[in-house]
């Protein structure tokens, strides 16, 4: 086909689709000069895979086929060129600069949300709401067997020896995506390089942080799943890597601006921020790198611009962020537009000085994460009207309750304009309380010579200072209801986050979230991530076992997970044998200062006499689960009083309540083998 038939085919099918070109080759993953070119016919013999991607980011089937794009053909595929999947971005399969064909909408979505979750069984339930959405084909069970059919022979077909295995596997009712090799999945590369950022912050080497962070937000080639289907660009998982890239940008853009890197912010943040228009941190750092560049009219222009959208879409003014921003620019004064694209100073900074405390590298994701975030951001069916929202978590001993509050707060922060404010409590006395209120007090801007000496006084001064506010309040270890009611923000606007071992079901208005301990799928991917992804699934049955004698507890895992990383020697199953002895189990989870005895120590002596008895009693007379009955005959005592105590051990999260009417009490391993040794 000629240059000029090309060109005109490309260039009216453009302009039928109402699409800039400069949308379409960020959609298609194009340059904008290429496309220039294409469309002036000047590009003799364009690429087949080029045109391919420009008719699919235009939904033209028709263009398709008056090109006659044949990528995917085996005269195309470089011989050593090993297989790549993309979803950062349009999906895409390539090896070298060729792109192999993915099959039809259906197989190409399934494909996709294999991919997102890759290293995680996908159910079949969760693969029919993803491809049908309720429009369920009589055929559906052996369409998802054709299509996972047709996906293992392409993977398989160019899936070299010795580049890493690719392929689907069958896991009970569902299928898993599994890759050796993070650079063959732009996603798993993109995790690898913020866990890498994260240590180099860790580590304080913003150098270092701000090259591995570009390097991650480069394998952005537009948004996740470009064109997908809504049930899959609005899948859980990808709502989170949205937000992780929109995380990972903030800070790179930090760490540009200190830098005086204005033009390195306006490429990171320009692309980002024309998905999220509304996104108020995002449009201050570009407002600031363009005043830092000199080009204070444009970013004037800018704010205009989101100034109007606020108003419109969501009928709010721009916050002190966004609005200090623009001062600075109206001040011609682009030192001060480079510190205001951090939280601005004043008010905001002073709620920083509360910090949360560093969150884990390598968090495995959980559905408690996004329930919560949709609770506190007013979204979804739990959502509080009227009232500042109270989101309770409680959990076992060591089953993640802080690092999950740390990811959450961060990950809703952007909603709470007016900043985070944080305490950790340990017994709950007035003093304690006291001392959180008057940190409380002092980031809101209250001067320490004004803080009245009585709690009461003192509480109801914070409550004066942070009524109206978009705060949000974390509280950890909360002992009790008592303790944590003085410290909640009044009214609406703000919000509180509570995390405590006992359920606070005296709070009132509270949600309660209960975290769970890890499926066996999730204590193996946070094993992959502390000890090596390549040693882990080498090993994937040795995994599963450490998993189960790890009773799926969180700090058990990542214990384990360190122990493995420091002896690199040690095989998978050598450690599963160690664990396996119940008598050395607990002497075995102790990594540094990490230590599963402890915490539950810590969490023993914290019952009450009459309750440490009956843990002791209970433990070292049964294996199995026990009735009500069975425990009063073990404790002599009456019925009743035998189910108020287990229920009281439920609370403290020492007892599994009963599964089922026909079902006992349970304690969980770990827990056991420790009362065993009190």
């Amino acid at each position: 086909m000629a240059e000029r038939d090309v060109a005109t085919l490309v260039r009216a099918a453009r302009t039928r689709n109402g699409v800039s070109q400069r949308d379409l080759a960020e959609k298609s993953g194009i340059g904008l000069r290429t496309l220039r070119e294409i469309e002036r016919g000047r590009v003799r013999a364009p690429r087949s895979g080029s045109l391919r991607r420009i008719a699919e980011a235009l939904h033209e089937p028709a263009l398709l086929a008056q090109v006659g794009a044949t990528a995917g053909a085996e005269g195309d595929i470089p011989e050593d060129a090993p297989l790549v999947l993309r979803i950062l971005g349009r999906l895409s399969a390539t090896r070298g600069a060729a792109e192999l064909l993915t099959g039809t909408p259906k197989q190409r979505t399934l494909l996709g949300l294999l991919a997102l979750q890759a290293h995680q069984v996908v159910e079949r339930d969760e693969i029919i709401e993803v491809l049908w959405d309720g429009e369920l084909p009589d055929t559906f069970g052996q369409l998802i067997h054709t299509y996972i059919s047709r996906i293992r022979l392409m993977l398989e077909a160019h899936t070299l020896p010795g580049t890493g295995r690719t392929a689907v596997l069958r896991r009970g009712g569902g299928y898993e995506l599994r890759i050796e090799g993070d650079s063959r999945l732009d996603i798993l590369e993109f995790g690898r390089l913020t866990h890498e950022a994260a240590r180099a912050r860790a580590g304080d080497d913003p150098v270092h942080e701000q090259a591995l962070l570009a390097e991650a937000l480069r394998l952005w080639r537009g948004q996740l799943l470009e064109g997908a289907p809504p049930r899959l660009a609005g899948h859980t998982a990808a709502v989170e890597h949205a937000r992780l890239r929109v995380a990972s940008a903030l800070r790179l853009a930090d760490l540009a601006l200190a830098r005086g890197q204005y033009e390195e912010v306006l490429a990171q943040l320009g692309p980002i921020a024309r998905h999220e228009v509304l996104h108020e941190g995002l449009h201050a750092r570009l407002l600031s790198a363009l005043a830092g560049s000199g080009r204070r009219a444009e970013a004037l222009e800018l704010f205009a611009a989101v100034d109007r959208r606020l108003r419109v879409e969501s009928g709010i003014e721009p916050g002190t962020e966004l609005r200090e921003a623009q001062m600075a620019v109206l001040g011609d004064d682009a030192r001060t537009a480079t510190a205001m694209a951090a939280p601005p100073a004043g008010r905001a900074d002073a709620l920083r000085s509360v910090q949360l405390p560093q969150s884990v590298g390598d968090f495995v994701g959980r559905v408690e994460h996004f329930q919560v975030r949709q609770y506190l951001t007013g979204q979804g069916p739990l959502a509080a009207f009227g009232a500042a929202p109270v989101a309770a978590l409680h959990g076992p001993v060591g089953v993640g309750k802080s690092a999950l509050t740390v990811q959450i707060a961060a990950a809703v922060a952007r909603h709470f304009p007016d900043g985070v404010l944080h305490a950790r409590l340990r017994t709950g006395a007035p003093d304690e309380v006291r001392t959180a209120l008057r940190g409380f007090a002092r980031a809101l801007g209250v001067p320490t010579a004004g803080l009245p000496a009585g709690l009461p006084e003192l509480a109801a001064l914070y409550q004066e200072s942070v009524a109206g506010r978009r705060v949000l309040v974390v509280v950890d270890d909360a002992p009790g209801e008592r303790a944590v009611r003085p410290l909640l923000p009044s009214g609406p606007g703000g919000a509180a986050l509570l995390a405590g071992r006992n359920p606070l079901s005296g709070l009132e208005g509270a949600q309660h979230f209960r975290v769970e301990r890890f499926t066996a799928d999730q204590s193996v991917s946070l094993l992959a991530r502390i000890a090596g992804e390549r040693r882990v699934l080498a090993e994937r049955t040795a995994a599963e076992t450490v998993a189960e004698l790890c009773d799926g507890i969180p700090l058990a895992v990542r214990i384990a997970g360190m122990r493995l990383a420091a002896r690199p020697h040690w095989t998978l199953a050598r450690l599963a044998d160690r664990l396996a002895d119940e008598e050395r189990r607990l002497s075995e989870l102790v990594a540094g200062d990490l230590s599963v005895r402890e915490r539950l120590t810590s969490a023993y002596e914290g019952l009450d006499p009459v309750l440490r008895d009956a843990v002791r009693a209970l433990a070292r007379s049964a294996d199995r689960a026990f009735t009500p009955a069975d425990a009063a005959a073990v404790l002599r005592c009456g019925g009743r009083q035998a189910e108020d105590l287990l229920e009281r051990l439920v609370d403290h999260q020492l007892l599994e309540p009963p599964a089922g009417a026909c079902e006992g009490y349970a304690f969980p391993p770990l827990v056991r083998l420790h009362a065993r040794e009190q």
